[in-house]
């Protein structure tokens, strides 16, 4: 996906090359950094192509820079303690890491200005949920988010009671989402962003819960405070949710999504309990079942253990089918 684009303009020999290197070596950093040398260059760029955030030195900050309409700014000083006055200065000179942890919570704590009042962040929700076992709902699910993945940055949660994760990613140490619970019911901080969430092929995860009993035990209250602390602390657009019948308040949960996509099976006994569900869904809602898309999933593969398996559900009749529901049954793109 395109991302904004954060300019860093210092005429000291390799200090803006090398630290737009790192910021885009980052894969979860929400921008794109250039990097400019020489004031004039950067306001020759920022005609066509305005950043909405810059890191200037304070050297190179001419008239010609403050004219230009860039949202926010923050000067790269020598001097270790901030000069009065309504410009947001760092220190240039501190470690990389602590560089960027300041930048990150400027770019948090920046309102929007007249330039981005036309666009509002919105956090898309798909829901992936069935009331049956063995429909290939978890295969589906990760397909979706390695699709949508492709354009936008995608976070899937898995909220099922046993997922397996811990199994299958070999993540069984890191923290996951009992943590960041936990945090949230005591007040303590939160752990940062890097440490719950992984990567996986064009798909970001929060590393699920490890028990069902903490997946139980978390209030639907708390999963919509987790869904606000994503919408104003990471850049992510989109979430795949892959809901199992422990998530609390569960018909709520599905009124929070765009769309959801329910495998379905044939069998009389499958077809009774979806009934059944309907039903349900019919009393609680006036709408939810107008969100719902039945899937008739005939082409699940098999899903060997492998390094290439997230590439794997890309192609084939299955990756093909798959992108034919997204856009078909959509709008989800």
């Amino acid at each position: 996906m395109k991302k904004d684009m954060i300019a860093v303009c210092d005429s000291e020999a390799g200090y803006a090359g090398n630290f737009a290197d790192y910021l885009n070596a980052r894969k979860k950093f929400p921008f794109r950094a250039e990097a400019f040398t020489d004031s004039e260059k950067l306001c020759q760029y920022a005609e066509k192509n305005c950043p909405r955030f810059l890191l200037i030195a304070k050297e190179n900050l001419t008239d010609q820079v403050q004219k230009l309409q860039i949202p926010h700014m923050i000067i790269l000083s020598s001097e270790k303690e901030s000069e009065a006055g309504e410009d947001r200065y760092v220190y240039k000179y501190q470690s990389a890491e602590s560089l960027v942890r300041e930048v990150m919570t400027y770019c948090q704590e920046s309102p929007p200005t007249e330039l981005e009042l036309g666009y509002k962040k919105k956090l898309g929700m798909a829901g992936i949920y069935s009331p049956l076992g063995r429909c290939g709902k978890t295969l589906f699910a990760l397909t979706v988010g390695q699709i949508l993945g492709e354009q936008k940055n995608t976070l899937y949660i898995n909220m099922e009671d046993f997922s397996g994760w811990q199994k299958s990613i070999h993540e069984a140490d890191c923290e996951n989402l009992s943590d960041f619970f936990y945090c949230l019911r005591t007040g303590r901080e939160k752990p940062a962003l890097d440490t719950l969430i992984q990567s996986w092929g064009n798909l970001d995860y929060f590393s699920p819960v490890s028990s069902f009993e903490d997946l139980r035990g978390i209030s639907f209250q708390e999963w919509t405070a987790l869904f606000e602390f994503l919408e104003k602390e990471s850049s992510y657009q989109q979430l795949v949710l892959d809901i199992g019948n422990g998530a609390d308040q569960l018909f709520s949960m599905l009124e929070l999504c765009d769309k959801i996509y329910m495998p379905v099976l044939e069998d009389w006994i499958s077809q009774y309990k979806i009934q059944q569900f309907k039903n349900m869904a019919e009393v609680l809602s006036d709408s939810l079942l107008e969100k719902i898309t039945e899937l008739h999933l005939s082409f699940a593969p098999c899903a060997e253990k492998n390094p290439d398996f997230p590439k794997s559900l890309l192609h084939g009749k299955w990756g093909a089918e798959v992108r034919r529901i997204l856009e078909v049954k959509g709008p989800l793109g």
